[in-house]
């Protein structure tokens, strides 16, 4: 089934003889579309998309999200359900696994340091912070950053990363030397509303986000394995690390012949149920 979950279309009004076509136009494109069975919101984007391709005269904003059911997977940026799954593979069997508590993770001594991207691009401010004073302070990512006005920052003769002298944003020139704040404050603006900035920023932030993710994949994974070894040892499992225990330990006994490294494999290429298709797409013509 394909959900439509927004549908915005803004056009001016047509002249007649253009309507008269423009009938002839839908029903063609709604015999073709029935055929397929899809909703009628379709069919009237396709047809306001037709028009737009034939005549140029309409401003027109679109905005689809298409998606194949509900996906329970964990996406661990904070949005997350508590009943979220991290889903892996074990012998073609694709298992959605109960997420491991913090405690448990504990229990075990089980933590990946990494930056939270929540936190680090809340907003443009905290972004900046966490270039001067986080963990992106000594980043070579930083000196990606302001290209289009000449960069913001260099790698000195130690190759440490550093703020330039003085930095250009629009039409104002800053001096880094007699102030770094100055500077750092400039960028805030910015990142928050120049397009390069904003797309600079959006970068760092999905290679932020794609790396935190991966870490928390890791924990999850190193967990499940030091269960079942827990397990194949004898020794009792604290109950905070239920029902993820439970779980581990009924694929054991499916499993048996597996060895405990197999428990933290991923999906591969195997797709997640609901999860297979997830699209956005903007379309703007003037």
């Amino acid at each position: 089934h394909v959900l439509f979950s927004q549908f915005t279309v803004s056009s001016p009004e047509y002249p007649k003889h253009q309507m008269h076509r423009s009938k002839k136009n839908q029903n063609h494109l709604e015999r073709r579309f029935q055929c397929f069975q899809l909703p009628n919101k379709l069919i009237q984007l396709s047809f306001h998309l037709f028009l737009c391709a034939i005549f140029s005269q309409c401003s027109t904003t679109l905005s689809v999200n298409i998606k194949a059911g509900t996906c329970d997977a964990c996406k661990f940026d904070g949005t997350d359900a508590k009943d979220c799954k991290d889903y892996g593979n074990i012998d073609n069997e694709l298992v959605a696994w109960h997420l491991g508590s913090e405690a448990c993770k504990k229990e075990y001594k089980i933590k990946i340091n990494s930056p939270d991207p929540s936190l680090i691009c809340s907003s443009s401010s905290s972004f900046v912070n966490e270039l001067r004073f986080g963990s992106l302070s000594s980043s070579s990512v930083k000196l990606g950053l302001g290209v289009s006005e000449g960069g913001f920052f260099i790698q000195d003769k130690n190759y440490k990363i550093v703020l330039k002298d003085s930095i250009k944003i629009g039409a104002a020139t800053y001096d880094c030397r007699k102030s770094e704040s100055t500077c750092y404050n400039a960028m805030k603006p910015y990142f928050a509303s120049d397009p390069n900035g904003r797309k600079e920023m959006e970068q760092i932030c999905n290679q932020l986000y794609a790396k935190y993710k991966n870490d928390r994949q890791l924990e999850q994974s190193t967990l499940r394995i030091r269960l079942c070894s827990e397990t194949q040892e004898g020794t009792s499992i604290p109950s905070v690390c239920e029902p993820l225990a439970s779980q581990v330990q009924a694929k054991m006994k499916k499993y048996p012949k597996m060895y405990c490294s197999g428990f933290g494999f991923g999906t591969g290429n195997s797709p997640i149920p609901g999860c297979k298709t997830s699209i956005t797409t903007e379309f703007l013509r003037h």
